[in-house]
């Protein structure tokens, strides 16, 4: 029984990183093309800080909490999809301030 569960925790890790640098890694790149060098420096070392290491220990524990609360994987899932709303929302304005930005330089 653990065997089927662990080859599918595999299988989808390596999905997800591939897609992280494949796509996401070099998207998150191109956002820095408009700044100059520093920064540039300072905001990727705090995005690799706070946002990364902080973003994973707060939703380990938001995870953590809503289990102990009853709340399935299932309900975790549809509670996030206005997340991604959200994170969808805020691609489009970075996307549209790049392009101001590229475009005035």
């Amino acid at each position: 029984a653990v065997w089927p569960t662990l080859v599918l925790y595999v299988v989808f890790s390596v999905v997800r990183r591939v897609g992280e640098y494949a796509l996401s890694k070099p998207a998150r790149e191109v956002l820095f093309t408009v700044v100059n060098r520093e920064e540039k420096y300072k905001a990727k070392n705090f995005i690799d800080t706070a946002i990364s290491r902080g973003g994973d220990a707060s939703t380990a524990w938001l995870v953590t909490g809503l289990k102990t609360l009853g709340a399935t994987t299932t309900h975790i899932a549809w509670a996030l999809v206005p997340m991604m709303g959200l994170w969808a929302w805020l691609a489009s304005v970075l996307a549209r301030e790049e392009k101001r930005r590229s475009a005035s330089t």
